[in-house]
C-alpha cells in the first residue's frame, strides 16, 4: 500500500524555495507514494510545472500573497469573508508589532484556517513559519517533518521570527531539516533542546532542467548584448538578498567607465525603490530590472559573470544553477557561500559590501584568463547533492 504524503507550501513563485520544491516532487517514486500538496495561495508562474502526478488541494488561503487593498475586493465578490476579516486584522495587529509580526499573524490565521480532514503517513512544511505552524497544529500525521531555509541569526535581529511558537512548533515535530550545515549550526544555537531532531538535507536542482531550458530562444536585446561585459543576478527583491549592494555596485562600475550591463532579475517589495535609485543614479540603461521571469536560464547562461550579493542564505539556488551552468560566480562573503563556492576556484568570494562586489568584477572583467579557469572547474565539477535524496527517503522510511 503506497505511503500517503503531504507537502505544505505558501505559493509558487520563483524563488528557490519553490524551485527546490519542484525539483524533490519531480523525483519522488510515485510507484511508492501518493502525494497531495497543499498551497495558501495557488499564484506563481512555477505553479503550472507541478507535476502531474500531484494532487493539489484546494488553496487554503485565497489572495495570501495579494496585497490587502487588492485582495478586499476579491474576497467580498467571492463572499470569503471569514478570510476578509483574517488578513484585515492580521495586517493591522502585525503594523503594531515588532518585525514581521509573525506571531499576532499566526495567532489570527490559527482562528481562520481549517484542519485537514485527512490523516497522513508523512506531513512536510517546506517552508519556514506558517507552513512550520500549520503543519504540527492543523494536521493529523504519523510523522511531521518541518523545514528551516534560513539564517535564524539574520532573522532573529531582523524581527522575523517568533521563538516562542518555534519552540512549540520544534516540540510537535518528528524532524526539523536545515538546507545547510551553517544553518543547522546556528538553530541549533538558539534550540540546542531539539539539536537531536535536527537534519541537513540540501535544496536541490535538477541539473538537465537548467541546462536544457538554458538553451531556449536567445534573450539580451540587440541593445544589451552590444555591451561588453553582461552581468547577472537572480533573486527577490528584498533588502536581505543584497539587491542595493548590486546597484551601488554597478555605480562603481559605471562610475569608473566599464561597459557592462546588469540585469537584475527578480520581483518584489523593493522594486519600485530600485528602479527609482537607477534612474537618479543615472544608470538605469546599464542596470536593469526584469521582473519575475519564469525561466531566467538563458540569461544566466550567456552572462559573462553572474553575482549573487545576498547578506544571509542558506542554501542557495540560484548560486547552484550558476554553478550548473559553469559561470563566472562572485559571491559575497557569508557561511553558506563559504560551503558552496570555493574561493578563486570554482568563483569568487568577496567582501560584503558594493565595493567589494564591483571589486570582484573588475577581477573578472580584467582577466578572461581567470573567467575561463572558473569555467573550466565548474565544468569538470560533478553533479552536486544527490544524495540528498536519498536521505528525505530515509526520513519518510525511518
Amino acid at each position: 500500500m503506497k505511503k500517503q504524503l503531504l507537502f505544505v507550501t505558501q505559493y509558487m513563485q520563483t524563488g528557490g524555495i519553490e524551485k527546490s520544491l519542484l525539483t524533490l516532487l519531480s523525483d519522488i517514486d510515485y510507484e511508492k507514494y501518493d502525494v497531495d500538496l497543499l498551497l495558501f495561495d495557488h499564484s506563481g508562474v512555477l505553479f503550472k510545472w507541478i507535476p502531474q502526478q500531484i494532487n493539489i488541494l484546494p488553496p487554503l488561503f485565497e489572495t495570501f500573497s495579494t496585497p490587502l487593498l487588492q485582495a478586499v475586493p476579491e474576497l467580498i465578490k467571492k463572499k470569503k469573508y471569514r478570510l476578509l476579516i483574517g488578513k484585515s486584522l492580521a495586517a493591522t495587529l502585525s503594523k503594531l508589532s515588532k518585525g514581521m509580526g509573525t506571531g499576532i499573524r499566526w495567532r489570527v490565521y490559527r482562528q481562520i484556517l481549517q484542519r485537514q480532514p485527512k490523516h497522513y503517513d508523512v506531513a512536510i512544511s517546506y517552508i519556514d513559519f506558517f507552513c512550520n505552524y500549520y503543519v504540527t497544529e492543523k494536521v493529523s500525521a504519523d510523522k511531521k517533518i518541518v523545514y528551516n531555509h534560513m539564517d535564524y541569526a539574520y532573522s532573529q535581529i531582523n524581527g522575523w521570527p517568533c521563538p516562542e511558537l518555534e519552540r512549540r512548533t520544534f516540540s510537535e515535530c518528528d524532524y526539523i531539516v536545515s538546507v545547510a550545515d551553517s544553518a543547522k549550526h546556528t538553530l541549533a544555537s538558539y534550540f540546542p533542546e531539539f539539536s537531536t531532531k535536527m537534519q541537513v538535507i540540501h535544496n536541490r536542482i535538477s541539473a538537465e532542467t537548467v541546462r536544457s531550458l538554458s538553451k531556449e530562444a536567445p534573450v539580451f536585446t540587440e541593445e544589451k548584448a552590444s555591451y561588453h561585459i553582461n552581468i547577472v543576478t537572480v533573486a527577490r527583491l528584498v533588502d536581505e538578498k543584497g539587491v542595493f549592494f548590486a546597484l551601488e555596485a554597478c555605480k562603481i562600475l559605471v562610475r569608473e567607465g566599464y561597459d557592462i550591463s546588469w540585469l537584475l532579475i527578480g520581483n518584489g517589495p523593493l522594486y519600485e525603490n530600485l528602479q527609482q535609485k537607477a534612474n537618479e543614479m543615472g544608470i538605469n540603461q546599464h542596470f536593469i530590472l526584469l521582473g519575475e521571469k519564469e525561466n531566467p536560464y538563458p540569461y544566466m547562461g550567456l552572462c559573462d559573470i553572474y553575482v549573487q550579493p545576498s547578506k544571509t542564505e542558506a542554501h542557495c539556488v540560484a548560486v547552484e544553477e550558476a554553478i550548473v551552468l559553469s559561470r563566472p560566480i562572485v559571491v559575497t562573503d557569508i557561511p553558506s557561500f563559504q560551503n558552496q563556492i570555493q574561493d578563486e576556484k570554482t568563483g569568487l568570494i568577496v567582501e560584503l559590501s558594493a565595493t567589494g562586489i564591483a571589486e570582484g568584477v573588475k577581477r573578472l572583467i580584467h582577466s578572461y584568463e581567470l573567467r575561463e579557469k572558473l569555467t573550466d572547474h565548474l565544468l569538470n565539477t560533478c553533479e552536486r547533492d544527490q544524495e540528498h535524496l536519498h536521505k528525505f527517503y530515509q526520513l519518510i522510511e525511518g
